[in-house]
């Protein structure tokens, strides 16, 4: 990764990117997800991606409203 320091804007974009890729590739794939589910996804991605001078409470936070929750099944 590179050197610069990430934000909260732009690392929850990213975990938002990667988590509505993964749902629609379940749902294309014929399978449901369930809203929950998708809670877990960001709060599971924010806690691996988030480098500590950030808050991966507040990165999923600002991730959140920028998910596809759509998709959901529920």
């Amino acid at each position: 990764m590179s050197r610069l320091r990430m934000t909260y804007e732009g690392l929850a974009q990213a975990i938002a990117d990667d988590v509505n890729e993964t749902i629609k590739c379940e749902v294309n794939l014929g399978d449901t997800i369930k809203t929950e589910t998708v809670e877990q996804m960001i709060i599971d991605k924010a806690s691996e991606e988030t480098p500590d001078y950030l808050d991966h409470y507040d990165v999923a936070d600002y991730a959140r409203p920028l998910v596809e929750f759509d998709w959901c099944n529920a």
